[in-house]
């Protein structure tokens, strides 16, 4: 399974949420704020890279045109 790490609107998360659960149970699940999934480590690494997201830095990421052409 992937993990999604998704901020949203306090608004839009009953429907996001309702979305989600119809979708088949086997295929996903929704992690709360206290579940313990990623390392101490890990939480850093994503708090780092939100940091440069909202910088407008995205070296990080691979360029998008760059991975469609892969495919």
């Amino acid at each position: 399974m992937k993990t999604i790490l998704l901020e949203i609107a306090e608004n839009s998360y009953g429907s996001l949420l309702g979305f989600i659960q119809t979708l088949p149970k086997n295929e996903c699940r929704v992690l709360s704020d206290n579940d313990d999934v990623l390392s101490p480590k890990e939480s850093l690494q994503i708090q780092k890279m939100m940091l440069q997201i909202d910088q407008g830095d995205y070296s990080e990421f691979e360029d998008w045109e760059t991975v469609k052409t892969r495919l």
